[in-house]
């Protein structure tokens, strides 16, 4: 009997320690556990109201929507509008703009989305933060793109971090160790990344450095937030606020929220910025026209050759924006030429070979092709959920071959 009476103590320790050791993890960051716990009941996805309270609002600038053209003044022919309105409306989509010559052609929306639902645009986030970059130099707080990173994350000082530099970065190729390993667990670098409320020691100091920088291409999130961070510390401003005054104000476009890793935090600058959909059409436009806002360039000189020449890692991607050309049957996010795991279906090449985009996770694209002054949106969720699949040539294909001769009218 005593021996029983044994076991049942150093049991009832250990479940006594067990629990001391569980409650001082979750007081140590109870907006983790939270967010953990929300992941593993919702499928594997952090729903919005993990977020809930660190949200930041991103201001708007003096705002009216796009006039929508009547029928017979676009300059898309209506057969086209409507081949790729039934495709997006059949594949889970929430919105979709198409904008023309100066014009919006249509404007669409579907489930209960309107013009003024904030859309969160997962990895093209990544896109806005290399874009809120360019404005950094422009404006002068930042030096240039090969000035090391380390000038701004000074814990990377004396470290062989402190070679990589701000274009490194904004080409996806830092020399970190792989960013998507897809650990769950609650203690890999990649969960905590990502839900923890005070990640900051992870981004920073977690990742190791396994290659050169600027030679191994590696789609990180950890890298966007980083970007996030330098310009926090080199604005001196919140991510949020600087973001209103030099993109969002400026395009007089809505404002949103951006996420935060917890209230007065660091910004979720690689996934998670909300807006509605046509101020990621607006962000298209500007890029459509260089840079260019009523007459005055929001980026320094040689920035958009900059920003579209391929990195030297990856031919598709240029500084955080993807390019539409080598042309693959399959392209992939995380891998370089034919992935050999998941890939998105391209069923022929880009009828525009100055066609750049952005593109986040669930399809959500922002297709961008200067020469022929043409951007098209389009937001939602994966089309494997209503058994549909996802051609990211079609929408802009389709418009494309719709585009009207000068000359041209419809019946």
């Amino acid at each position: 009997m005593s021996k029983v009476k044994t076991a049942f103590k150093v049991l009832g320790a250990t479940l006594g320690v067990c629990i001391v050791v569980a409650g001082a993890l979750y007081l140590q960051d109870t907006r983790f556990w939270d967010r953990y716990y929300l992941i593993a009941t919702n499928k594997g996805v952090l729903p919005q109201s993990g977020w809930e309270d660190s949200e930041y609002t991103v201001k708007g600038g003096d705002h009216s929507l796009l006039k929508l053209v009547k029928p017979e003044e676009r300059t898309i022919s209506s057969q086209a509008i409507a081949d790729v309105t039934d495709y997006a409306a059949a594949r889970n989509s929430t919105s979709l703009l198409i904008w023309h010559r100066g014009k919006l052609q249509a404007r669409e929306h579907f489930k209960d989305y309107t013009p003024d639902s904030l859309i969160v645009g997962k990895s093209m986030a990544k896109m806005v933060v290399g874009i809120v970059i360019g404005r950094a130099i422009k404006d002068g707080y930042i030096e240039s793109l090969d000035e090391p990173a380390s000038n701004y994350i000074t814990e990377w000082q004396g470290s062989e971090k402190a070679k990589i530099t701000i274009r490194n970065m904004l080409h996806m190729a830092a020399g970190f160790e792989p960013f998507y390993t897809l650990d769950m667990s609650p203690f890999s670098n990649f969960t905590r990344s990502y839900i923890a409320g005070k990640n900051e020691d992870v981004i920073i100091n977690g990742y190791e450095l396994i290659n050169e920088p600027g030679t191994v291409y590696d789609y990180s999130q950890v890298v966007s937030d980083l970007l996030g961070l330098i310009l926090e510390r080199a604005t001196k401003q919140p991510y949020g606020e600087y973001l209103s005054k030099s993109l969002i104000v400026p395009l007089e476009a809505q404002g949103g929220q951006v996420m935060m890793n917890r209230p007065e935090g660091l910004a979720h600058t690689g996934c998670c910025l909300l807006l509605p959909s046509e101020s990621w059409l607006r962000i298209g436009i500007m890029l459509a026209h260089q840079g260019v806002v009523n007459n005055s360039s929001l980026f320094p000189d040689n920035w958009m050759q900059e920003y579209l020449a391929p990195s030297p890692a990856n031919p598709a991607m240029g500084l955080h924006i993807w390019l539409g050309e080598p042309y693959l049957p399959k392209r992939s996010w995380t891998e370089v030429g034919t992935p050999k795991k998941f890939g998105v279906t391209h069923s022929e090449p880009y009828l525009a070979s100055d066609l750049f985009l952005f593109d986040g996770s669930g399809h959500q694209v922002v297709y961008i092709i200067p020469s022929l002054e043409l951007v098209i949106v389009r937001t939602g969720g994966f089309t494997w959920s209503v058994g549909k699949e996802w051609d990211n040539a079609y929408i802009p294909n389709t418009i494309i071959r719709g585009i009207l001769d000068d000359q041209s009218t419809e019946d």
